[in-house]
């Protein structure tokens, strides 16, 4: 009977030690899934939002200048950073390119030097409202075609970029233009559909 129950509790202690063998392995396998499972919750925490803007490449602009007559219009196509394009975020950087110049050669700068767009509003109804600094009204110094081309330049240009877009009113330091050199009526908004 004795020698029984030593090879039971032989038996019973060798089951016994492979069940806690298989115990210890499930527990570090459980412990190793948790701390994974947590780092990588940490880190999704700290990775960016998903409405952080990620630059996606770039875009063209269409830019219409004087040519070299400075009788019409040409077109130069400018590569844009994409996220810097919707909205009026938009209208910034296509107004500031044709602010810019032209480069291209045999193209002419539409604007005078040292004009700057101060301030940019969109309607909900395709209005857009740009207000330019005053040395718009000061710089100008051109006859009634350059007056036309200037108009023509900002109104294709922005028709081109700015998708639904029907009417543009054009200020200087905040006030309203009635003209830039007595050719082109500016107190009004300007009909995109008419300068195209």
């Amino acid at each position: 009977m004795n020698e029984r129950f030593v090879a039971f509790v032989k038996r019973l202690l060798a089951v016994m030690g492979r069940a806690f063998a298989t115990l210890v392995v499930l527990l570090v396998v459980v412990s190793a899934v948790g701390i994974w499972w947590f780092r990588h919750r940490e880190m999704a925490a700290k990775a960016p939002a998903a409405d952080v803007a990620v630059p996606r490449g770039t875009r063209a602009i269409e830019l219409y200048f004087p040519d070299a007559s400075g009788e019409d219009l040409d077109l130069e196509t400018r590569e844009v950073v994409e996220d810097e394009v919707e909205g009026e975020a938009l209208v910034r950087t296509v107004v500031n390119a044709l602010l810019m110049g032209p480069e291209q050669p045999g193209l002419k700068a539409s604007f005078p030097d040292g004009v700057t767009l101060n301030h940019v509003y969109r309607d909900p109804g395709g209005g857009l409202y740009l207000d330019f600094s005053t040395s718009l009204r000061s710089g100008f110094r051109g006859g009634s075609t350059a007056e036309q081309l200037l108009v023509s330049s900002l109104l294709r240009t922005l028709a081109a970029n700015v998708p639904g877009l029907s009417h543009v009113t054009v200020t200087a330091g905040g006030l309203p233009l009635l003209t830039l050199g007595g050719h082109v009526r500016l107190d009004g908004p300007l009909l995109v559909s008419e300068w195209r």
